[in-house]
């Protein structure tokens, strides 16, 4: 269900006169947690943050990069993503990612939306039956899979190096 933008405001002046998000959601019939998504949209992004949207956001895949980019680097939530970002939904970021892992920046690029199949860029021929499009497809893929393994290797060295100097100074 959509609320609309003068419902969501009543809802957040409730709860800003000391009200729990419980007590809110039980007063106006909505889920706790939407109050507190509200809340957190209404402190990060003023009523802007707050407003039904009209139409259905695009994102570019530079965008959608630099989320997924910085959700992994600053070890953020998808909903702390989601709220830095001013992006509705934490699940979009999932989805995001998801496409990433699997195929590079080609995966974060709008597609027609109609009944095809979403086949990996690399394909069984050999290279020298490949088209020249379909081996730049497959070097952005693989180039995308390089750089996203790389960076995830940075980082769990990091967490590694992190979790060592933690054991080493309760010595």
């Amino acid at each position: 269900m959509r609320y609309d933008l003068d419902f969501k405001i009543k809802v957040i002046a409730y709860y800003k006169e000391g009200h729990s998000s419980s007590a809110t959601g039980e007063k106006f019939g909505v889920n706790p947690r939407f109050v507190r998504k509200w809340i957190e949209q209404y402190q990060s992004g003023g009523i802007g943050a707050i407003k039904p949207k009209t139409s259905k956001a695009k994102y570019s895949s530079e965008f959608k990069y630099k989320v997924i980019e910085a959700m992994l680097i600053e070890g953020l939530t998808q909903s702390e993503t989601a709220l830095k970002f001013h992006i509705s939904s934490p699940a979009l970021i999932s989805h995001w990612h998801k496409a990433y892992r699997f195929y590079g920046m080609s995966g974060l690029t709008s597609k027609y939306k109609g009944s095809h199949s979403m086949a990996s860029p690399i394909t069984d021929k050999p290279d020298n039956e490949k088209t020249l499009a379909e081996l730049k497809r497959e070097l952005q893929y693989l180039r995308a899979e390089n750089a996203y393994l790389k960076k995830l290797d940075a980082l769990l060295r990091e967490k590694e190096q992190a979790a060592t100097k933690q054991g080493s100074s309760k010595d």
